[in-house]
């Protein structure tokens, strides 16, 4: 009897290790949509931005610097939007380095940079009969403050920007 509830024991015991490791080898998914209100309204909200596909800064030196480039970004939908560019990869040690500003000076005054996911600007609506209203802000790749200790040269290094939009 004794032998019979150890084994017994023992298979409870490995059915409920096995359920756990199998559990634990679940993965999860992320789910995203878009949900437009009232979609066949003429009056309904369209959020819409077009950014370009590709920037390239060129030969930048650790502790360096990119030429600064202008960067046109197209307002689509129907309504004011606030855009803001940030980074997908959070941790991504270079690029996270990219500073924006809208003008380069103001009043006679450089106009100070923000970095990026910290920068938004607002893009009006397309007048009637237009399909884009576009905007423009400056960019640049300034390794100046770089933490990353650079021991060999990185050729090709890419990321990936997101540009947020919200009405306003």
């Amino acid at each position: 009897m004794k032998y019979k509830s150890s084994l017994i024991f023992a298979f409870l015991l490995i059915l409920i290790m096995l359920f756990y490791f199998t559990s634990a080898l679940n993965d999860t998914m992320i789910v995203e949509t878009n949900i437009f209100a009232n979609g066949n309204s003429a009056n309904s909200t369209i959020i819409r931005v077009e950014a370009p596909d590709y920037l390239f800064f060129g030969n930048v030196t650790n502790f360096g610097e990119s030429e600064e480039l202008r960067v046109y970004v197209n307002n689509t939908g129907n309504v004011n939007i606030r855009v803001t560019p940030d980074l997908i990869n959070q941790s991504e040690m270079i690029f996270r380095n990219l500073y924006l500003r809208k003008l380069k000076t103001s009043n006679g005054t450089a106009v100070n940079f923000s970095r990026i996911g910290t920068f938004s600007f607002n893009i009006t609506r397309p007048t009637s009969g237009q399909t884009f209203n576009d905007e423009y802000f400056w960019i640049i790749l300034n390794l100046s403050n770089n933490q990353q200790n650079i021991t060999s040269n990185i050729i090709g290094h890419r990321t990936n920007v997101k540009f947020f939009a919200v009405s306003y």
